[in-house]
């Protein structure tokens, strides 16, 4: 184990491509999070909480002109401090049944790939070991911090938590992955050692 730095350029090149197009992924999976529930425990858990009352915040419409010239309406809306961190979205169960069908196994792959990248850095086993867990307990804390929060309407502050630990845990071992394979890959020589492994 450890060879992903005497790798031919090809398999150098996928490994940091795979990476790279993940990241973007990871970006655009934040922002959707950001666009439809949130990023903090209380509004995770107010999001997939089986009822919630909305609220609409009074807005007032604006005639302006779109960059074709034509014209268009937008609305400002009055900020109240004390609503910012509430969720403009619900998740039902069927949505969280639809979501968890469709990225657990997102997330496997994910984790799977992630994984088989760190089998080819220079790194003990154990640390290994503790990247492959970290990358597949942190979906597995997500979706169960979600479907906690909506069966378990009490502890849903609790189970927000460990969603939201779960998203960064996830993002903190892509990025453990990211700049170690690219340090080895591209920033480090090979030791005279690893040529003979």
């Amino acid at each position: 184990m450890g060879g992903l730095r005497q790798a031919p350029f090809e398999v150098r090149l996928a490994a940091t491509l795979f990476l790279l197009l993940l990241g973007i992924a990871d970006l655009f999976g934040a922002w959707e999070v950001k666009n439809f529930a949130a990023f903090t425990p209380r509004a995770v858990a107010a999001t997939v909480a089986a009822e919630r009352e909305a609220s609409p915040m009074p807005a007032m419409k604006m005639a302006g002109v779109n960059h074709a010239g034509m014209a268009s309406t937008a609305e400002e809306h009055v900020v109240d401090l004390s609503t910012l961190d509430r969720p403009r979205h619900t998740i039902s169960r069927d949505l969280l049944v639809q979501d968890t069908h469709v990225h657990i196994p997102a997330y496997a792959l994910t984790a799977a790939a992630l994984s088989l990248v760190v089998f080819g850095l220079r790194l003990s086993s154990r640390a290994r070991s503790a990247v492959v867990l970290l990358a597949f307990a942190a979906p597995l804390a997500d979706f169960v911090g979600l479907w906690g929060a909506h069966l378990f309407p009490a502890a849903a502050l609790l189970f927000g938590t460990l969603t939201v630990a779960g998203g960064f845990a996830m993002g903190l071992a892509y990025l453990f992955v990211l700049v170690l394979t690219l340090a080895q890959c591209w920033l480090s020589r090979p030791r005279e050692e690893d040529s003979h492994a």
